[in-house]
């Protein structure tokens, strides 16, 4: 497989966009520049490091490693998830339950893809697992992310409402219901709209 080299041109023109992107958002006042300017650099720096451990696990190739290294994108997804929300809940909660949802999401679909789809030898090899596992985490970070903000979002807005319910003798079930489909549904737009794109 020939490897493909980025110019520094090639860079300075994305570096650019980015500069770009940020001075829009800057003159349009949505107060996000400063925000994804450092994302940006994080994400150069973050490339650069882990396309040196990748080159690493490639030559190791070994599922005790490959899992370990899984296992630190879910937990650094997982972070990022948490980091998005406007209200957080108490405690490990939101951590936790983002977490376990992009866990299962993800790794169940990286697992069946690798066995029954790609039918790689063997079926964990790097080259096929990180990167589909990564581009998986990424899309349903989306989604959980969301969908974790507008429960939060919608709770803390109706937490009188939310109330009231329960002083009437509702479950917490019915209580929440309405903001949990909600969410749910706000979650599943993000995937809804890739699947729309990909049929064109």
């Amino acid at each position: 497989m020939e490897l493909i080299s980025l110019s520094i041109g090639s860079l300075s023109l994305a570096a650019g966009l980015v500069v770009l992107l940020a001075l829009s958002t800057y003159w349009a006042g949505l107060a996000v520049e400063r925000s994804l300017l450092i994302a940006a650099v994080r994400a150069a720096v973050q490339l650069a490091l882990i396309g040196l451990v990748l080159e690493a696990l490639f030559a190791v190739r070994t599922l005790p490693w490959i899992v370990l290294m899984a296992s630190f994108m879910l937990l650094v997804a997982g972070r990022e998830v948490i980091a998005r929300q406007q209200r957080r809940l108490a405690g490990w909660w939101g951590f936790a339950i983002g977490t376990l949802a992009m866990f299962i999401s993800s790794f169940t679909v990286t697992v069946l893809a690798l066995t029954v789809m790609i039918q790689a030898e063997p079926w964990y090899q790097p080259q096929y697992a990180i990167p589909l596992l990564g581009m998986l985490l990424g899309n349903t970070m989306n989604g959980v992310a969301l969908g974790l903000d507008r429960l939060t979002e919608g709770a803390y807005q109706q937490r009188q409402l939310i109330e009231a319910r329960l002083m009437l003798g509702a479950g917490w079930q019915e209580a929440i219901g309405d903001i949990m489909r909600n969410s749910m549904r706000s979650a599943m737009i993000p995937m809804i709209n890739g699947m729309a794109a990909a049929a064109w």
